[in-house]
């Protein structure tokens, strides 16, 4: 399905370094526009180095897009590493002609993503790199009949898979994890770029990106693609919702643990245990509850939560969202919640983090794979804003 070259470039293995930050979009300078699960943003990448393991220029930005983006959607360093490599055999990270010129095949972009009618998306959404990145991570999923990724199998309309689809991919070799998503006819070849991908990782450690929130709404919009606004919509308008009372409080309490470690198992009601916390014991700690009020697990949570399920368009700050990323059971299934965040408002969520290691602010995931459902706690309240 895919086309690959042999690039064969040789390198030093370092030791990688994830690159922590926000996702950002394939501009050299600073752009507007929105990820799906995301709210508009505004981005500016700089302090790259000249050169890394040979790539420079637009190169080695395409390289920290992509690692950015890995980071956001929850996927550290290892998840990073299977999508450069794949970037580096599939287009020389976008040196190749066939990135901006679709190949006999119809492929084009960093991924050499199939740009014909119910494959990943148009020629343009291809050739952004945010976008090419998100679809390689969380696969795309069609809406309706016809649409980008129907020619995906599964339920539904269709969803052609991403890394986070592949099961084990955690436990396999980065090579290996790369042909289980692209099905190259030249498997071996993303082993080559090992070296050099370690390199850039650690590279990019010392990266300056920043990113703020935009007031643009439909900068780019949710496609049929798959992607969705941070609403659940058709643009990354902010919700006109702003927390006040307990859940003003619940969002306070939880933002003063920003940067805490996370300790699976860490973390009740009066805050962080066994020196840290995890994505459950935050929601305890934000709201001041006991286990036995609404579970210990995000499992638990999400059931006991069931009464109270929230359509993704009329979220509110303070709204559960769960997610189930396949170490339970088959990812996206109630079933096997494995992860639960707090919606903060403007496209944005606060998590405890296993692969950031940390309690970390994030843009929402509405459209991936493993988003599960939006549960409110009934004694939550809220206030429009006026």
């Amino acid at each position: 399905m895919k086309k690959v070259l042999a690039l064969g470039v040789g390198g030093v293995m370092l030791l990688g370094v994830t690159v922590v930050g926000a996702a950002v979009l394939d501009e050299q300078d600073v752009t507007a526009a929105c990820l799906p699960g995301g709210a508009a943003v505004t981005v500016s990448v700089d302090g790259l180095p000249e050169e890394i393991a040979g790539y420079s220029g637009d190169a080695l930005h395409n390289a920290a897009v992509i690692a950015q983006v890995g980071d956001e959607l929850g996927f550290g360093k290892q998840g990073q590493l299977v999508a450069l490599i794949t970037a580096m055999q599939e287009s020389d990270l976008g040196r190749h002609p066939s990135t901006s010129s679709p190949d006999e095949n119809g492929d084009a972009g960093v991924f050499q993503q199939r740009q014909l009618d119910g494959w990943y998306g148009s020629f343009e959404e291809v050739n952004d790199v945010s976008y090419a990145a998100t679809a390689f991570y969380n696969g795309v999923t069609a809406e309706s009949a016809g649409d980008y990724g129907s020619v995906g199998g599964g339920t539904g309309y269709g969803h052609i898979p991403g890394l986070t689809d592949i099961s084990g991919w955690e436990s396999m070799t980065p090579t290996e994890a790369a042909q289980a998503v692209q099905r190259s006819a030249h498997p071996d070849a993303y082993a080559e770029h090992l070296d050099e991908a370690e390199a850039i990782l650690a590279g990019l450690a010392n990266a300056n990106v920043s990113v703020d929130s935009a007031s643009t709404s439909d900068a780019g919009g949710a496609s049929d693609a798959g992607g969705a606004s941070d609403a659940g919509g058709d643009s990354c308008a902010a919700p006109t919702i702003e927390a006040t009372g307990d859940v003003a409080e619940a969002i306070t309490r939880s933002e003063s643990l920003l940067g805490t470690t996370y300790v699976f198992g860490g973390g009740d009601k009066s805050g962080p245990t066994k020196g840290g916390i995890d994505c459950s014991g935050l929601i305890l700690h934000a709201y001041g509850l006991d286990n036995s009020v609404i579970g210990r697990t995000a499992q638990a949570q999400f059931d006991s939560l069931a009464s109270t399920s929230v359509p993704v368009d009329q979220i509110q700050p303070g709204d559960l969202i769960f997610e189930s990323w396949g170490r339970t059971g088959p990812a996206g299934t109630p079933g096997a919640i494995s992860h639960v965040t707090m919606y903060i408002g403007d496209g944005q969520m606060i998590e405890a983090s296993i692969s950031a290691g940390e309690v970390k602010i994030s843009p929402t995931r509405f459209d991936v794979h493993a988003f599960v459902d939006v549960r409110r706690l009934p004694s939550t309240n809220t206030e429009e804003a006026s």
